[in-house]
Formats: structure tokens, sequence, C-alpha cells
């Protein structure tokens, strides 16, 4: 077996042109060593995968899913002109599978990997993905009104914008996207789609745009439509109900003293996975007011990050993306 020496962090970022957020974070609060075993739930551009790789050299071995095809094969394009990658898939201790994070445990069973030392998720969308026209995740590019991560999926971000009722529009907007005028901008799109087809990224945020008071286009820093456009991503692709999944099923597949790490970019993911990791870390659900415990539960994991990682000012300068990127990290009792 022939085995290289280690690509520096630098190397890394420039080998993937999504910059992995919070690395050397990330490998440090997963422990990681020669032979370990570990899962990448959310390949994206690869760059954490890469650098995990090198940290379980040469022994260990890496599962890293995607549900995204095209992700899939953007990397394994990259990794047949990198010698790490290319000779860790041909001897089969880096194996890709296309599947959704919730899906871990099955795909896990498959590969009679199960229990492994370590799992880590991205939860951000990758460059090539944001920056993909075609795939209408955002409205920097015009595209089709899409959105879809898995291409096998019906439900489009098109879909939902001109079939879902006031209230559901209403919902999603606030819930999934904290838009606090998600009643008046559901209202519009309602009124509009009656005459008028809404169908690329452009003219949602176009509409979104107009629709916005001008006092709090004035005020915010960010787009008008930027929460918008985050809501139904998370509906499109039923993020937080799956994120919900793979956390449980996580710690199913996690040996004792094995290491979980998710990185969060928004306020809604970053709060489940924090009251996930709290209520597994405290066990008893029993009432305060009881006197003693009766439902029998024990705390599961023990929380390593008791405050939140963040990205330094030095990463965001190099990597805007990051800032907003929150990392917590917890190993299984």
């Amino acid at each position: 077996m022939v085995f290289t020496s280690p690509l520096t962090m630098k190397e890394t970022r420039e080998i993937a042109k999504h910059i992995p957020v919070l690395m050397d974070e990330v490998l440090d609060g997963l422990d990681l060593g020669s032979g370990k075993s570990v899962v990448d739930a959310t390949l994206g551009g690869g760059g954490h995968t890469r650098a995990i790789l090198q940290k379980i050299a040469p022994t260990g071995k890496l599962l890293s899913l995607d549900q995204d095809a095209s992700a899939i094969e953007a990397f394994l394009d990259r990794a047949n002109e990198e010698v790490l990658t290319k000779e860790a898939l041909q001897e089969k201790r880096l194996l890709i599978r296309k599947a959704n994070f919730s899906e871990i445990e099955e795909v896990l069973a498959e590969e009679e990997l199960v229990p492994v030392d370590a799992i880590m998720a991205d939860l951000g969308y990758s460059s090539d993905q944001i920056e993909d026209g075609t795939r209408g995740l955002s409205f920097q590019n015009d595209g089709p009104l899409d959105m879809r991560l898995d291409q096998e999926r019906e439900l489009t971000a098109k879909d939902i914008i001109m079939t879902w009722s006031l209230e559901e529009l209403t919902r999603i907007f606030r819930d999934y996207g904290e838009e606090e005028y998600g009643y008046q901008l559901a209202r519009d799109i309602v009124r509009i789609r009656e005459t008028t087809a809404i169908d690329t990224t452009r003219k949602l945020a176009e509409l979104i745009e107009e629709a916005t008071p001008a006092a709090k286009r004035r005020l915010e820093k960010i787009h008008p439509a930027t929460k918008v456009f985050q809501a139904l991503r998370i509906a499109v692709n039923e993020e937080y109900e799956r994120l919900e999944t793979f956390l449980e099923r996580s710690l199913r597949v996690l040996k004792p003293g094995g290491r979980l790490a998710i990185i969060s970019f928004h306020s809604g993911e970053d709060k489940r996975v924090k009251e996930f990791f709290q209520q597994q870390a405290k066990g008893c659900i029993c009432p305060r007011e009881f006197p003693i415990c009766i439902c029998g539960l024990t705390p599961t994991i023990r929380i390593i990050t008791r405050k939140v990682i963040t990205p330094t000012d030095e990463e965001v300068k190099e990597n805007p993306r990051a800032r907003s990127a929150k990392l917590r990290i917890a190993v299984k009792i």
C-alpha cells in the first residue's frame, strides 16, 4: 500500500471549490486517529471527507453520504486527480453512497460498518450547489424554481409557491424562514399567481422585494428574499424532519465513546441540534414536581461543546459563508 504524505489544510481547501467550514475544530472535536471508522453524512464539496481520510489513514474506513447525485459525481471526478482519495476508493477505505443522512442507519448496516467511532454533518450547501442556477437554490443566479437536492424527489419550490394555500405559505415563511412579514408576502404571492406563473428564482425574488415594506428594506442588510428562499429550501428537502431523524439514528450507530459533530448555519437548525443534545444529556423527562424519576431514562451523551464553536475572524475573512456556522459536538456515553 502506498500512503502519501498528508495534505495541509490549505491544500485541502484549494482542491475543493467548496471551502469546508470549521475544519480544524471538527477534526479535533471528533478525536480522530488511524484505524477509526467514520461517517461524513454530508459529502458536499468533499473538503471534510478529504481531511478525515488523512486523519484515519492508512487503515481507517470512511463512509460519505450525499442525496445530491451531482455532488457525488463532482467529487469522484476530482478524486481521479488526487492520490489520497483515489487510493482510498480503490482499497474501499472510502465508500460513497447516494443517500440522505437520515438513512445513515440503513446504509451503515448494508455496508456492515456498524458501529462507528465518529459521525459529522455539515448542514450547509456547497458552493457548487448554490452557484448552479439550474438548481434554483439561490436568487443570485436566475433559474427554475426547483430547490431539490435530490432530483428524484417530486416536490419543487415552484409547486409550493403555485399550489400551497395562504395558510401553508405563511406557516413555512414564519416557521422555517423566521420571516416577520410571512403573511403579507404569502398573501401577495397567492394574489399574483392567479394571473402570473411564478416559476423562476428571479421572478420570486423580485416579487418579494416589491412586496417588502420600504422601511424593512432599508434596515436589513440581507436581500428581502433571503428568508423566504431559506424557508422554501427547508420545505422542499424536508430538512428539519430529516435532521431530527438523523440525530436519533446517529446515536444508535455510534460506539460508546463515539463522537457526533454537527455544523449548522441558521437558528432553526442549531435550535434543533442544541435541544436534542440537551435532552439526551439530561436523560430524565419526568415533571420537576415528581419526587423521584419514574421514566427510567438516563443520559446517553455528554456535551463537549458547552459553548457553541463559531468561526474565527480569520476564517470568516477567508470564507464569508462561514460567518453563521455553529459547531456542536457530543460524545456517546
